[in-house]
Parts: C-alpha cells; structure tokens; sequence
C-alpha cells in the first residue's frame, strides 16, 4: 500500500505505508489516531470523516474532518484506512477512541500561500520591468529579510504571549517525561475531557509543570524566566523591525516604478 497524503482546507490527513495510525494535521498541532481507535471512514465527495468508537452507545463520537479535498483521494485515502481497520469481536469491551489520541504541537508556522507567493512576484515583476535595475536583485533579499522577521516575530511573539498568559489564564498540570528525540524531550499530558497531549521542551527533567489553554488543549507552555521573557521580547522586536523595514523597503520600491 503506497503511503497517502490528503490535504484540505485547514487540515492534512497522512496515512503512511506500515504504521498502525493516522497522522492528522491541524492548526500547528498533529494528532496521532491509532486505526483501534477509528470505528469508520466515511468519504463523501470532497470530504472525508474518521470517526471514533465510543465506550457508550448514547456518546456523540469524536469525528475529524477534511473538507475540500480532491474526490480522488477521499476516495483513496478512505478506501486504505477503511482495508487496515482491525476486526472487532461483538463481546469486546469498546473504548473511547478519542482516549488513545496524542497530539503534540508542532510549532511550525504555515508556509507562505500562492496568493502571498504570486503577489510577491508581481511586485518582483512590476520593479523588474518600470523601475531600474538594481532593485530587482536587491527585492528577492528583502523579501527573504522580511520573512525571517515574520517568522521571528510568529515563533517569539506566540512563545512570549503563551508563556505569560496560559499560567495565569490557563490550566496546570505536571507531564510526565514520554521518550525522547534525537534534539530534545516530550512530555506528555491529560486535560479534562481525557485527552492526551504531547508537549516537546529539550530543558526539563522527569516531570515538567505545563499550562495549557482551555478552549485549545494542545496549545501549552512553561512558565518563563525573566531572562527568558527579556530574550523573547527582544527578537520579537528584532522581527518586527526586520519585517516593518522590509515591507517599507519594497512597498517604496513598488510606489517609485509604479510613478516612472
């Protein structure tokens, strides 16, 4: 079985040849849901739902969804998992699904849209051909200064807002060291409803004291140092200052060719 990829909007599903799960892949966090936990996927047109089993027959199941996707691969991504689902005895005691899911937050920020993409090399193109010369090879690393600014700012900015406002407004618990990675630990943690969380930190020991937000459960942070709060701060302004520079840069250059 080759391995399948589905991607939506908003969410990407992977079912990889030879593991025992699916990855799914939402809003800078990955669950990992074990095929025991699916009780059925239902492909509909451009969407696809994995449903989990329940321990109670009167309790909604929990259901993860990719909408807009193509039909040909709902179709063939729901066919494969459908194949690998293990067959259930009727005198099997049935668990909740959603209480073998693990999410952990990946921290990445989403890459840049072909929106974004092709408005930047509108700008590239429109400088190139009204304005001079020099300012097409100078935009390509302006552009690229800017988006490390917006990635600092993303990465630093979040980090900093999460690790002040989730030990106040949040809920804490202690996690418990899962295993570790070639570059850093994870650690591993339950919120109300059940769940299980993965949470990466390379800096605690056994246990780590974790806040995590309500409303977003995968969403978690230690509590910060004042250094480490000044650190942030400061390549959070770094970013902005990098991003605010770059964007006026070639928003000038922009103006300029566009005025002969």
């Amino acid at each position: 079985m080759p391995s399948l990829v589905l991607r939506g909007s908003g969410a990407t599903a992977r079912f990889e040849a030879g593991l025992d799960h699916v990855r799914w892949e939402r809003d800078g966090s990955t669950s990992r849901i074990p095929l025991e936990a699916i009780e059925e996927v239902r492909g509909d047109g451009r969407t696809v739902e994995v449903v989990l089993t329940t321990a109670q027959a009167d309790r909604l199941p929990a259901v993860y969804a990719v909408h807009g996707a193509s039909a040909a691969a709902v179709a063939a991504f729901s066919a494969a998992v459908r194949a690998r689902l293990p067959e259930r005895a009727p005198d099997r005691s049935r668990v909740d699904g959603e209480d073998l899911v693990t999410t952990v937050s990946t921290g990445r920020s989403r890459r840049p849209s072909r929106r974004t993409l092709a408005i930047v090399a509108a700008i590239d193109v429109t400088v190139g051909v009204l304005g001079e010369s020099e300012f097409v090879l100078a935009l390509p690393f302006v552009q690229l200064f800017t988006a490390v600014g917006v990635y600092l700012v993303s990465v630093m900015g979040q980090g900093l807002y999460c690790g002040k406002r989730l030990p106040k407004h949040g809920i804490t618990v202690i996690a418990e060291l899962d295993h570790h990675t070639h570059n850093t630990k994870v650690y591993r943690y339950t919120d109300l409803d059940g769940v299980r969380h993965l949470h990466r930190d390379p800096t605690g020991g056994r246990q780590l004291e974790l806040s995590y937000d309500p409303r977003r459960p995968s969403r978690a942070a230690t509590r910060l140092s004042l250094y480490d709060q000044f650190m942030m701060l400061l390549m959070t302004v770094v970013g902005l200052g990098m991003a605010g520079g770059g964007l006026g840069f070639t928003g000038y250059q922009l103006v300029v060719a566009l005025r002969g």
